[in-house]
């Protein structure tokens, strides 16, 4: 997934260029438009003028698309993209992401992402320490059995191609799927190719 989001970028790059770029080009270039329609009235001015606003329209619906997936928002709306507030989302977004200082086991706040990795580790480590002996089976019994035989070898069960694919189309278009970036649009456009690849990994 690294190696294609790579490529991916690349390919952007060279083939389709900075859309935030594009987007202020056509923007000018709409006005100069315009005008030269207002000043000649002709049917080729309108004609030039109409394919203008169907690239324009093109390059804001892909921008739009960029902003939605960086603030990766359910509740976006159409008229939210261009304002100081949906972009401070975005900005408070990766602030929330990102750790500055913590505590360590002794009370003393750390910096430095080196020194945080410690920390979290040695935080793991002690409470997931599974070195001690559980003997007292009988406790088990206090507990009710809800789930029949043929419910657990259900829930053991490894998941079928239809399955699996149920699962790609229930995921929610615009919300990306984890820290790939990929969103359900992509998993879901792109099944037929990356499908082997799903099932084996599941």
């Amino acid at each position: 997934m690294k190696l294609l989001s790579k490529s991916l970028t690349r390919w952007s790059k060279e083939k389709i260029g900075n859309i935030f770029e594009q987007v202020n080009i056509w923007e000018a270039k709409m006005v100069n438009l315009e005008e030269i329609d207002t000043l000649n009235n002709t049917d080729q001015s309108r004609e030039e003028l109409n394919k203008g606003q169907a690239k324009c329209i093109k390059w804001l619906g892909m921008q739009d698309a960029i902003l939605i997936q960086k603030a990766q928002q359910k509740w976006y709306e159409e008229g939210d993209i261009n304002t100081k507030y949906f972009h401070s989302l975005i900005r408070n977004r990766r602030c929330r992401l990102h750790f500055h200082t913590i505590k360590d086991h002794n009370g003393s706040w750390v910096q430095g992402d080196e020194n945080i990795s410690k920390v979290v580790v040695h935080h793991f480590k002690h409470l997931l320490n599974l070195q001690h002996q559980f003997n007292n089976h009988e406790v088990l019994n206090c507990i009710p059995n809800c789930i029949t035989k043929e419910d657990n070898n259900l829930l053991n069960a490894i998941p079928d191609e239809d399955k699996i694919r149920d699962a790609v189309f229930s995921m929610n278009a615009s919300s990306a799927a984890g820290p790939d970036g990929f969103n359900g649009t992509f998993y879901k456009k792109c099944l037929n190719i990356i499908k082997n690849d799903i099932v084996d990994f599941v």
